[in-house]
């Protein structure tokens, strides 16, 4: 039933939409995600639509019937609140998005594994293409570049509340037995964990 998985990751992002309105004020918090939800879901359509810049995949029922027959709505709430943690977690853009794709190491083998997606010519890691993890770098260097603009630093309840999401999907690989991204997983909550413990 799709509408477990959209309640799950309403909860993930409950905290995130809180923040924002507490950052930025209801219309500036509200701003920020409508646009940063829109932006996604237009690249994630266009990555359905034509193959970039991820690899040409397609979503299952599991996250809701995709609009248009590409994305499905709940990648409006999904993707925001790992570029706004990955933010929360440093102040430079080229980290950001390293550290963003990371994050995409442990959560998209899980995902796969899910049956959220799948990619038309399954890729060497756990199903997912290398281009994949390029095009994170694409769509989340724009998104990185656009977000410094904002006139405050972005708070530190993001950055724990992409650490509990790192919890969640290493969890999920562990289960699983996907032993890489688990791994993968493990050493970033480490390497965060300072970060974490330091954040307002």
């Amino acid at each position: 039933m799709w509408w477990v998985s959209a309640l799950a990751i309403l909860v993930f992002s409950t905290p995130v939409i809180v923040g924002a309105v507490r950052w930025l004020g209801p219309r500036g918090g509200i701003g920020l995600l409508v646009a940063l939800g829109l932006y996604a879901l237009v690249v994630e359509s266009v990555a359905v639509a034509t193959g970039l810049p991820y690899g040409r995949f397609s979503y299952s029922q599991v996250l809701g019937p995709p609009l248009l027959g590409l994305a499905p709505p709940t990648v409006l709430l999904a993707w925001t609140p790992l570029i706004l943690g990955a933010l929360a977690m440093t102040r430079r853009a080229w980290v950001a998005v390293v550290l963003l794709v990371a994050v995409d190491l442990v959560l998209d083998p899980a995902a796969v594994l899910l049956g959220f997606w799948s990619w038309d010519e399954p890729g060497i890691y756990y199903g997912v293409p290398l281009i994949n993890f390029f095009g994170w770098v694409l769509s989340g260097g724009i998104a990185v570049l656009a977000l410094r603009r904002l006139p405050r630093p972005v708070p530190g309840l993001f950055a724990r509340n992409l650490w509990l999401v790192l919890v969640f999907w290493s969890s999920v690989n562990l289960w699983s037995g996907q032993w890489l991204p688990a791994a993968v997983g493990l050493v970033m909550l480490i390497v965060l964990a300072p970060r974490y413990r330091r954040v307002p």
